[in-house]
């Protein structure tokens, strides 16, 4: 008897032997397939109020609610015990689920209790019960954020004040090979266009090496600058490197601390055209929710040769752009929405909860959208890699605009714009200066 029938006859004998008894079979999970939620960062926004940044599983973002409970305990005398605690049910705030969907998508935690908590600067722990299984009880307590004494009433007197800055710059995750020498001087030109008004966080998910953290030693011992070391986050793979997850910590992080908060990615340069300043900009809309600006893309496989000055940087070597602004749809391009427009903006951080790459999420009304022809967005796609083919065609600029399109047929669709590159040797000048201060 081959094995095959020996199998079926032992399968045929048990279901006689049991055929008066209903048969049981259960499933047993191991391990866990998706995290209900990942954690980044906790901030507490009021008396009440605390949010909590992090991402959560799409499959638990679908089908249940993966934080259920926050949790308050407070110190007493720096001792837990005896300590009465106060419950309220979670908030769950998603932003771009369904346009950017992956394993992880970015999610927030709102907690809100109905009395204030940890004000009399006790200090307190604050819990959440986080959803572990499939059934109703299947749950598990963490925690969430050890609160030290005294940091309720920092919060208080900072929401009471003015910001201690005008402007803070929230950075994408940087990552791969990256151009240190293009850091840098996409650094100056900033420094120089907010005049030395502004704090940049930038995330480092591996781009950044000791070799970038020499050039940028000057502005992080200066105070200028903080990089956070974004540690195992391709664990949890969420739409382009997390980028979403860091906004919206950057968002929380920068609440209290300024005025306004830009975000935007390093191959883009803000320009502003006289007789505009950046300054009476936010100034006139410093009600306003949020600004944004479009977007005009470079093109960088078209590089002046020989540069127009010896000692140009790269990015005054990119002189062509296009003729109108980007746009994907069949809005007018100048002032074109949202992706389609691949905008960039600036936030009151005190009036927005969640925000995304293009625009703001919660909330997307009470804000501007600037005509591209009052402040734009120069892009210069690709040039913070180190691996992308840039100036593949060297043009001689000094060449009449006929002659060039003969040579260069792709100019025509192009605009010869010198803005960034004379806003470039200001910058440089101005932070020649400042270099030598350090």
């Amino acid at each position: 008897m081959s094995f095959h029938e020996q199998e079926d006859s032992i399968i045929l004998l048990e279901s006689r032997a049991d055929s008066s008894k209903p048969k049981q079979q259960a499933l047993h999970a191991h391990g866990y397939a998706h995290y209900p939620f990942v954690q980044f960062s906790a901030y507490r926004d009021s008396e009440r109020t605390f949010f909590l940044i992090g991402i959560t599983s799409v499959v638990a973002r679908g089908f249940d609610q993966p934080v259920q409970w926050c949790e308050w305990q407070p110190l007493n005398n720096g001792s837990q015990q005896s300590a009465p605690t106060v419950a309220t049910k979670a908030h769950m705030i998603y932003v771009y689920y369904d346009q950017l969907p992956r394993l992880y998508v970015v999610a927030m935690v709102n907690c809100t209790f109905e009395e204030e908590v940890g004000i009399k600067n006790e200090g307190g722990l604050l819990f959440i019960t986080v959803s572990v299984g499939p059934h109703l009880g299947d749950t598990e307590r963490k925690l969430a954020l050890e609160e030290k004494k005294g940091t309720a009433s920092d919060l208080i007197r900072k929401r009471n004040n003015p910001p201690s800055l005008k402007i803070a710059f929230c950075g994408p995750p940087l990552h791969g090979n990256i151009r240190a020498d293009w850091i840098l001087q996409w650094l100056m030109y900033y420094h120089y266009l907010w005049k030395e008004k502004a704090h940049f966080f930038f995330y480092n998910v591996g781009g950044l090496g000791d070799s970038h953290r020499r050039v940028l030693d000057p502005f992080l011992k200066g105070g200028y600058l903080t990089i956070i070391d974004a540690v195992d986050q391709n664990i949890f793979p969420s739409w382009y490197h997390n980028q979403l997850l860091f906004i919206n910590d950057c968002l929380h992080m920068t609440r209290y601390l300024s005025s306004w908060t830009f975000f935007h990615d390093m191959d883009e340069f803000l320009f502003v055209p006289r007789p505009r300043t950046l300054d009476k900009l936010l100034d006139r809309h410093k009600e306003k929710t949020f600004i944004t600006f479009g977007s005009i893309p470079s093109a960088t496989s078209l590089c002046a040769d020989p540069p127009l000055k010896r000692s140009h940087w790269l990015v005054q070597r990119f002189l062509w752009m296009q003729k109108r602004p980007h746009c994907l749809s069949d809005q007018d391009p100048w002032v074109c929405l949202q992706g389609p427009g691949a905008r960039k903006y600036v936030v009151n951080p005190r009036k927005i909860i969640a925000a995304a790459v293009h625009n703001t999420a919660l909330p997307s009304e009470g804000g501007i959208n600037l005509n591209a022809t009052m402040a734009r967005m120069y892009h210069y796609h690709g040039a913070l890699s180190g691996d992308a083919k840039l100036c593949e065609k060297k043009v001689n600029v000094s060449l009449p605009r006929d002659q060039l399109e003969q040579e260069f047929p792709e100019v025509q669709q192009y605009n010869t714009d010198l803005s960034i590159s004379k806003a470039v040797d200001k910058a440089r000048k101005y932070c020649a200066l400042f270099l030598k201060t350090l």
